[in-house]
């Protein structure tokens, strides 16, 4: 299964159908990508934290997480990523709830496992931890994210491509709703942060 998400990357269209037949024989497959997945951006934000660095506007110094930090943060990077696909994975079980072709829990997370590779492999740029890079990064994940459900419903949930419309736009929705929710968490859980800074 991890192949064909790495094909995902190059031919969503041709990968989606060979991830449903893996998916259709073995259906817990999508637990080695999704567990371990995540360690890459996890990995690669406490590299770029406490080696290489940051500077805020208008100051010249270079800012550093101490390691306990950069681990703290590293941990919530790995859990973010593992709740936020779980969690998405139930909301998109829940938004098909309608239709035929409503998917088990681990269809539903191994269709959003797939959504999510984009983003975690976008996670590399962490290793350089410059805003606009991490900016521009996130949005071309987030942009390709959004074409693999365009692309995977139809032809994973083995849906008509009429109907896939408006519940993908649903799945979008509240993959937006649950971003906003987690940007918030961290936002509170990470106010006043200049204490962990070495």
């Amino acid at each position: 299964m991890t192949r064909e998400m790495a094909r995902l990357l190059i031919s969503p269209s041709n990968a989606w159908p060979r991830l449903r037949q893996d998916y259709d024989h073995h259906p817990f497959a999508f637990l080695v990508p999704l567990l371990l997945l995540p360690l890459l951006p996890a990995a690669c934000l406490f590299i770029g934290t406490t080696q290489v660095g940051w500077s805020l506007p208008g100051n010249d110094s270079v800012q550093h997480l101490s390691s306990g930090s950069a681990l703290l943060l590293a941990t919530m990077c790995y859990l973010g990523f593992v709740a936020g696909v779980v969690i998405m994975g139930l909301f998109v079980r829940w938004v098909l709830f309608r239709t035929p072709s409503r998917p088990s829990v681990p269809g539903s997370l191994t269709f959003t496992t797939a959504i999510a590779v984009p983003l975690m492999l976008a996670g590399i740029v962490a290793l350089v931890p410059w805003r606009i890079l991490l900016l521009l990064a996130a949005a071309a994940a987030c942009a390709y994210s959004v074409r693999l459900l365009f692309t995977g419903l139809p032809l994973f949930m083995r849906m008509q491509e009429r109907q896939t419309l408006f519940y993908a736009f649903c799945i979008l929705l509240t993959l937006l709703t649950t971003a906003f929710i987690f940007i918030e968490f961290w936002g509170q859980s990470l106010a006043g942060s200049g204490e962990y800074l070495r």
